[in-house]
This record gives C-alpha cells, structure tokens and sequence, in this order.
C-alpha cells in the first residue's frame, strides 16, 4: 500500500502521466512518410550522382580520342576499342557496373552523314555536326550548311535500379553523350 501511496502522489506532482498512446499512434503516422522521404532523397540523389559520372565519362572517352599517341609511334589517334575502354574505367573508377550500360543515339544538329561505331553499347559517331554552319538549326534537323564544324561524339545509356530492393522502383536509363572537335 505505500507503494501504491506513492505513486499516486508522483501523479499528483506531474512526474508520472497518464499515456493514453497518442505518441505512439502519432509515429506510426508520421515515421512511413518520413521514411519514405528520405528514401527518395537517397534515390534521387543517387541518381543525380550517377548521371553527372556517366557524364564525365563519356568527356573522358573524348579526351582518349583527341589525345594522339606518341610521336615516335606516327602519331595515331585512339581506335574505337581504346575509347570504350576509357569510358569503362572512368565507370569502374566511380564504382558502376560498365555491364549496365546500353547504346544511346541523340539526334544530330542536322542532317549529315557521320560514321557511326557501337561497341559493348557505347556509339562513337565520327564527322558529326558540331553547328549548323549557314543553315538554321532547326527541329526536325534541316540539311547542313557550308562551313559545318565536324566533330566526334561519344553517347551511351546508363540502366539505373533502386539502390534498395525493398523498393521495386523501375530501373531508369540516364543519358550521356560529349562531344568534341576533331583534330586535323
């Protein structure tokens, strides 16, 4: 009985409350939406991540391709299969999979013929248009005009899936593609 005596007055004197489970009903309210946030935080930030290092590995396969061999070599520029093995180390660098990459054509400036190469889903496009020269350029592209730049490009597809498999997101395929000038 004293026992009960004083827990009645600890009552009295505001230290033990009544909980009538209103905190715990609140968070399981309030706890799955704010778990959700912050996992789509994380997915999109990841995503956001992966498109900007994709991005850069694709400028990466255009510095291989401008950069010439050695001088005492002739002088040579990288073959398509040197260039997808630089894009898959800049890849394999930042820790994604080259296995997920897949081939991504964007459409051109204009109208023009380049040379085309898909190797391992990475396109490497020679004499691409890097302006229109005297034409507008315009949508859909128009026929190049005289003193069009030409140029290299290299694109490719980066399939993304949800970094949490609790998820089942659907995979996104983020895009990148460079484009450079071609040397002479």
């Amino acid at each position: 009985m004293a026992i009960i005596g004083k827990i009645q007055r600890l009552r009295c004197l505001g230290y033990i409350k009544r909980d009538s489970g209103q905190e715990i009903a609140e968070a399981a309210l309030v706890l799955p939406i704010l778990f959700l946030i912050l996992l789509a935080i994380f997915w999109f930030g990841r995503a956001f991540n992966i498109a900007s290092t994709i991005e850069r590995a694709a400028k990466h396969g255009i510095q291989t391709f401008d950069r010439p061999t050695c001088t005492v070599c002739g002088n040579s520029f990288s073959t398509d299969a040197q260039i997808v093995d630089s894009v898959n180390s800049a890849l394999e660098d930042y820790h994604l999979q080259s296995a997920s990459v897949t081939a991504y054509s964007p459409p051109f400036a204009c109208n023009a013929a380049p040379t085309c190469t898909t190797i391992q889903g990475v396109e490497i496009c020679r004499n691409v248009p890097l302006t229109c020269g005297t034409a507008n350029c315009q949508s859909p592209p128009a026929a190049c005009g005289s003193g069009s730049v030409l140029g290299v490009r290299v694109s490719f597809g980066y399939q993304f899936t949800s970094p949490l498999p609790i998820a089942n997101l659907p995979a996104m395929t983020l895009h990148a593609s460079a484009l450079g000038q071609q040397e002479d």
